[in-house]
């Protein structure tokens, strides 16, 4: 029996618990709050490019999940109530600054604190939930997260489209207060000296020799070139087929109740049926359809159609990304091999808000062209469900 199993220790392992459920609900609400309408605020309130929001997205993405294996490796060695604390700090700051700097230099700064923030306490929290979890179910654990995080995806969104109407700063001070928020809950509620299990640490380095894991990272990037459209392709089209900013947090939170009312049964049911790479290869394609729906059906309801095939492609990948990452890491080297997976993640949202970016703009013209980026996107779901579904795709985690 573990010691967080112990009688002695399983209510305050609960109390832990519940704590960092608190945290994920309260960081989710703040986040997409304010997230889903940068977009918006960039293009109407400041006149960018939409190439330059992707950059700017890019920046974001590149600034958190690529520093996120030193900061994984640094979560492994010190307290993780620690590096929570700091990481909501940080963000709060660059999420304050998105809604009053206007200058492009300046949004580049906030950006970076915002993903830096994000770097810190992201894998250092689900190492935290993976400590508080041994001995019990982790499956639950995190099944759980993941629905406290949806009911956050819910609420946001529809906060911060009520907020927008009165000006987008008000959105940027609530989100950073929501973080500030976190910071308390965190420092008084988790217990000091969370950590993983003492093993021996492996150096950083012997995470990046691990070629078993660094294969599933590459296929992990490029599903990822597909999810970080979310927050691009959305906010594009609605421009175009819907009356206003509030109802475009409509959208977010229709898709965030699909995930909350279907996700676990969507779950168990694949799990039980598909190997994880066959899952991902439906994810893949679910969300290059997702895609193309949303660009080629130029009304509402294909927005909202694309929005939820979309969403089931997410529902498909997110839990099993992980579930293979978590699978992969040996003990002590949680949130490390979370962190290296997160630099997939960066690799993957940096070329596909980059490349998403510009194909948008294409999008945006005239002629037989404008339909060709819903067709590449299509195709990279369809290529990648390919190379997923063939004999060794993923190698056997430990």
């Amino acid at each position: 029996m573990s010691e967080a199993d112990s009688p002695r220790e399983r209510p305050r392992t609960s109390a832990a618990l519940w704590v960092l459920y608190t945290d994920t609900f309260t960081m989710a609400v703040g986040f997409y709050m304010l997230v889903p309408l940068l977009a918006v605020h960039f293009l109407d309130d400041l006149g960018l490019t939409i190439a330059l929001v992707g950059v700017l997205s890019a920046v974001r993405a590149a600034a958190q999940n690529g520093m996120m294996p030193v900061a994984g490796w640094i979560a492994d060695r010190v307290d993780y109530r620690r590096a929570i604390s700091i990481g909501v700090l940080i963000r709060a700051s660059g999420f304050a600054m998105l809604g009053t700097v206007e200058s492009p230099p300046g949004l580049v700064v906030a950006s970076v604190l915002t993903g830096l923030g994000g770097a810190l306490f992201h894998p250092a929290s689900y190492a935290a939930y993976a400590a508080l979890a041994a001995g019990s179910s982790r499956v639950k654990v995190y099944a759980t997260r993941e629905m406290v995080s949806n009911l956050g995806f819910v609420v946001g969104p529809v906060v911060g489209g009520l907020v927008a109407g009165l000006n987008f700063s008000y959105v940027s001070w609530t989100s950073a207060g929501l973080f500030v928020v976190a910071f308390f809950v965190t420092v008084i509620g988790l217990p000091s000296g969370l950590s993983g299990p003492r093993a021996d640490h492996l150096p950083l380095r012997r995470v990046f020799a691990d070629r078993a894991f660094l294969r599933y990272c590459v296929l992990a990037s490029s599903l990822w070139f597909l999810v970080s459209q979310l927050y691009l392709v959305v906010p594009v089209r609605a421009r175009e087929v819907l009356p206003s900013t509030a109802t475009l947090g409509l959208v977010y939170s229709a898709a965030a109740v699909l995930m909350v009312v279907t996700m676990l049964p969507l779950s168990t049911f694949t799990s039980k049926r598909l190997r994880p790479a066959q899952v991902l290869a439906l994810g893949a394609i679910s969300l290059g359809s997702g895609i193309a729906v949303m660009g080629l059906w130029s009304s509402a309801a294909g927005l909202f159609v694309g929005v939820g095939i979309f969403t089931v492609g997410q529902m498909l990948t997110m839990p099993t990304a992980n579930a293979i990452a978590s699978g992969y890491a040996p003990d002590g080297a949680v949130a490390s091999y979370f962190g290296v997976q997160g630099l997939a993640f960066a690799i993957g949202g940096m070329v596909g808000n980059t490349v998403g970016g510009l194909l948008y703009t294409v999008a945006a013209g005239d002629g037989a062209a404008s339909t060709v980026p819903w067709f590449v996107f299509l195709a990279w779901g369809l290529v990648l469900a390919a190379v997923l579904r063939r004999p060794g795709a993923l190698a056997p985690a430990r």
